[in-house]
């Protein structure tokens, strides 16, 4: 038997569930600090989606602006203007609910 086992084999019940609670939440804050730094460079203004959305706040018009024209000259060439405008309309909707998300966690 190791020492560790016979270290357990010393404890109560309480106290080893004690140990587990504190090492769970431990865990739990190191996972938390992680999973923030991983997140931050992506969604802070000079992160990488940052960057790519024009640097946040008043940024976006321009990356929308194009995908609006290409998006725009795609469906008058198709000639598939009413479908295309309804997956594009939910496609927005879906985008302003996950941002709404990411303001509320990150706000």
């Amino acid at each position: 038997m190791s020492n560790a086992q016979m270290g357990n084999d010393k404890l109560s019940l309480a106290e080893r569930r004690e140990a587990l609670i504190v090492q769970c939440s431990m865990q739990r804050r190191d996972a938390a600090r992680e999973i923030g730094a991983l997140i931050t460079p992506l969604t802070h203004p000079t992160g990488a989606i940052g960057k790519l959305l024009g640097g946040g706040g008043g940024g976006m018009k321009l990356p929308l602006g194009i995908v609006g024209t290409v998006a725009g000259l795609v469906m008058a060439k198709s000639g598939k203007i009413l479908p295309m405008l309804t997956v594009g309309l939910s496609l927005v909707k879906a985008a302003r609910s996950v941002m709404g998300l990411v303001r509320k966690k990150h706000g």
